[in-house]
């Protein structure tokens, strides 16, 4: 999608996420981010794509445009804010995986992805005054190794919730990246938000400095 130059002004950059991950991501590349978590159910979204066999990838990015649109009902919202989404869908041999709601589910998934390759739909957009500029999908290509059945139980009692905030149940960040034998694609990506092509995208809006 082509973007075009906009005189941000008082503009805020938003991430519309409560994602530390992405968060985290966006202040270490030096931005000022206020972070405004949305409350729209993804389920229900995410489920109705999925029973009219539409792909994870227009899933993901489905998803990013929803929570970018319904921050627009955040009693926080500026129309000269400049709002940040992105969402993920783990996909394994056509099967797409959520982030698990417990420890039992989040050993059901890596037991399922051990040995296998999956990617991550990985979809990002940018929006302001309620419309949207840019969006972006990239998806990385990620094997697990065979790991052993101790390993697993040792990394999920280390671990523990904080693995329910990940798509497949694992934090590359920390001790997840234990579990992989190959990793290809954006590691930015990976964490939840490709950072190189969003930068380009904000200084050709002039939003940040060139």
């Amino acid at each position: 999608m082509e973007s075009q130059r906009t005189n941000p002004g008082q503009s805020r950059l938003v991430l519309a996420s409560g994602s530390t991950a992405r968060l985290d991501l966006l202040r270490g590349a030096g931005l000022d981010v206020l972070s405004c978590p949305v409350g729209f159910d993804e389920a229900v979204l995410r489920d109705a794509m999925r029973a009219r066999n539409e792909g994870h990838g227009a899933i993901a990015l489905a998803l990013a445009n929803a929570k970018s649109l319904e921050f627009s009902t955040n009693p926080q919202f500026m129309s000269a804010d400049f709002v940040i989404a992105a969402d993920q869908i783990l996909e394994c041999d056509g099967v797409g995986f959520d982030k698990p709601e417990n420890l039992g589910e989040a050993r059901h998934q890596l037991q399922y992805l051990r040995g296998r390759t999956h990617h991550l739909q990985t979809a990002t957009v940018l929006y302001h005054d309620g419309k949207k500029l840019w969006q972006h999908l990239v998806t990385p290509r990620l094997t697990m190794r065979d790991f052993s059945d101790a390993f697993l139980e040792r990394y999920l009692a280390e671990e523990g919730e904080a693995l329910l905030s990940c798509v497949g149940a694992y934090r590359l960040e920390g001790r997840g990246v234990q579990l992989f034998e190959k990793i290809e694609g954006d590691h930015d990506a990976i964490l939840g938000l490709p950072r190189l092509p969003l930068l380009a995208v904000l200084r050709d809006l002039g939003v940040i400095e060139g």
